[in-house]
């Protein structure tokens, strides 16, 4: 199963709270049964905001509700926006911070051309030469 992230509860102490993993491409907040993260307060929209995996694989977040707007890092927003690792999604007095999954894979290093691998051991022959010719002739004198 896919992780494209989670979404961690910030408890009212500032502490992290329950984590969410995001393991499909839409996570709904809202007071529905079939929200993914329900919150059942009164004031929290049926359906309050979403967030959106899109094809390349980034979160999208989008504000569903008109009267009681989601903010994100404590500004509000009209159109859908791209989320970045720590950003912090706030409904009403409950607040949420979205993060990236770590990078499972290594850096990559680049790599060398056949050209660039020959030059480099043509390189090496003519040091180690210098060195063997530079050794013979400290010897002879």
């Amino acid at each position: 199963m896919p992780r494209y992230g989670k979404v961690v509860v910030i408890k009212r102490n500032g502490t992290d709270g329950i984590i969410f993993p995001l393991t499909s491409t839409s996570c709904l907040f809202g007071r529905k049964t079939e929200c993914d993260i329900r919150m059942r307060l009164p004031w929290v929209s049926n359906e309050h905001c979403k967030i959106d995996i899109n094809e390349n694989k980034e979160a999208v977040l989008t504000n569903l509700s008109t009267v009681n707007p989601t903010q994100l890092n404590g500004a509000c927003f009209e159109q859908p926006v791209p989320l970045k690792h720590g950003d912090v999604l706030t409904i009403i007095d409950r607040s949420f911070r979205f993060e990236y999954p770590l990078q499972s894979t290594p850096i990559k290093r680049r790599s060398r051309s056949a050209k660039d691998e020959t030059l480099q051991q043509v390189a090496e022959v003519e040091l180690l030469h210098k060195q063997t010719s530079g050794a013979k002739s400290l010897d002879a004198s």
